[in-house]
């Protein structure tokens, strides 16, 4: 599994080394590393540079799959992300392409959310919550509270305890 952060760089309340340390810690819990790309946080932007970095990626992994922000999401530097790495998926290896929620940005946002895929994350939730929790710089109590209470939800859509729902973008069945 490769994880791409696509921008880098702190903000005047995230300093960059703060974010770092979080980044270093999250990987002890989920057991992958992250490919953060220089790109300034805040002034993400769609062109060749940022499309030809995800590109890059999906052909020297072979990524089949793409996990992504939800192209409703209301964080500006999800929107281009979505639309960057969507650019970058149009490579015909890629077969399935889905947008997971943010609880955060998914609830003030002019779309909704359609989730059409479920993923049973009951035997991996406590590694996500430490995980997500070691973004101690962004993520308050309320936040992981939010995200338990979104999985618990989507678990009970598919009677188990908890799940993470996805849009499906385009998917090929085998």
């Amino acid at each position: 599994m490769n994880v791409v952060i696509t921008t880098s760089g702190g903000l005047p309340h995230r300093p960059w080394n703060v974010v770092e340390k979080e980044i270093e810690e999250a990987q002890k819990f989920l057991g992958i590393k992250y490919k953060i790309f220089n790109n300034p946080n805040g002034h993400y932007q769609m062109n060749w540079k940022t499309v030809s970095e995800i590109d890059e990626v999906i052909d020297r992994e072979k990524v089949d799959t793409v996990y992504t922000v939800w192209h409703g999401d209301s964080h500006q530097d999800h929107q281009l992300t979505y639309k960057v790495v969507l650019a970058a998926a149009r490579k015909k290896q890629v077969k399935n392409f889905y947008c997971f929620e943010l609880p955060d940005y998914s609830y003030r946002s002019e779309r909704v959310f359609v989730p059409r895929r479920f993923v049973d994350i009951s035997e991996h939730m406590e590694s996500k919550v430490k995980a997500v929790a070691a973004f101690k710089s962004y993520f308050s109590e309320s936040n992981i509270d939010a995200m338990i209470g979104l999985a618990r939800h989507r678990g009970g859509a598919i009677g188990v305890k908890y799940a993470e729902a996805f849009e499906i973008i385009f998917e090929m069945w085998k």
